[in-house]
């Protein structure tokens, strides 16, 4: 297993479905590197690009560090929306890189961000709206949000007007095959089956309101042409049983083992940790390496697009 993995598994280690889709979707865009002044549009609190760019934790650090709104984690409360002045990102190994911007729309995941010292600005804002930045003031910009937003012509449009000529975009966007591998959408969307709608608990608006944008390569690619970009590097990665696994994982329990961690000895818990990262690599290691198949019916695509 690679330092990546082990490390995306310590920080998401209540949440190890995550910590493996993050993982591939570092393998996917291998061939895109941030150059110049560069952009992290939809950064969230961080951690996965300084993770990326070689960033560690130590072992006492996780993504969960704060959290709230626990009690309403089932009416699609964003429970890492959260943050004070205590959070300590626990930073052993600093990134080997530094990110000129990060955008976001939410404060406390901005603060977050700041305070892993890896982007040189933190700026918040709507991606759905005009950019606060200059045309042509960025050589690289990555983006894993463009499909939860409105209107995905008028964001890659404006993408492009803020990008160098020469310079690079790399975007993850959902392929068309995502919907019919989500088992609220199989089996409750598509049947009207109320059998099934309490699987909205699992699916807590992930595909009902956020993920808008759900489309074949064929469809990605008439998109940017009319947004002005072109295609220089497309691949596919998270096939079926990933996302499945990723569909249930230990999500419909996170608040739970989040009040049960809470209440550990502090001084038993690092031995604790130790033991389920290590039964967790048993799984994580095999289901990673199923789910670097570059194949067509895979959840998502990986673009590198210029103008």
């Amino acid at each position: 297993m690679t330092s990546v993995l082990e490390q995306l598994l310590s920080v998401f280690w209540l949440r190890p479905e995550t910590a493996i889709w993050r993982y591939l979707d570092i393998e996917a865009m291998k061939s895109f590197e941030f150059e110049g002044r560069s952009l992290d549009f939809g950064c969230g609190d961080g951690l996965f690009s300084f993770i990326r760019a070689g960033g560690r934790f130590s072992a006492e650090f996780d993504a969960f560090q704060k959290t709230e709104q626990l009690d309403r984690f089932y009416e699609n409360a964003d429970v890492y929306d959260a943050y004070d002045e205590s959070f300590d990102p626990l930073v052993t190994m600093p990134a080997s890189y530094q990110i000129s911007v990060g955008f976001d729309h939410k404060a406390n995941l901005l603060r977050k961000a700041a305070a892993l010292g890896f982007y040189k600005e933190t700026i918040e804002g709507d991606g759905n709206g005009p950019l606060p930045f200059d045309d042509d003031s960025f050589r690289s910009i990555f983006s894993n949000i463009v499909y939860w937003l409105d209107n995905p012509i008028s964001v890659l449009t404006e993408l492009r007007r803020i990008l160098e000529p020469g310079g690079a975009i790399c975007l993850m966007l959902p392929n068309d095959t995502l919907p019919e591998y989500s088992f609220y959408n199989s089996l409750y969307v598509e049947t009207k089956d109320e059998r099934w709608k309490w699987l909205e608990l699992l699916d807590r608006g992930r595909l009902s309101d956020n993920i808008k944008q759900s489309k074949s390569d064929e469809d990605w690619r008439e998109i940017f042409a009319r947004a002005g970009l072109s295609v220089s590097h497309h691949s596919q990665h998270l096939p079926k049983t990933i996302i499945q696994t990723w569909d249930i994982g230990f999500r419909p329990m996170f608040p739970a083992l989040m009040k049960m961690v809470n209440g550990v000895d502090r001084q038993k818990m690092p031995g604790i940790k130790a033991e389920w990262l290590n039964a967790l690599k048993m799984f994580a290691t095999p289901l990673a390496a199923m789910g670097a198949i570059n194949d067509e019916r895979s959840a998502f695509h990986c673009y590198i697009l210029s103008k």
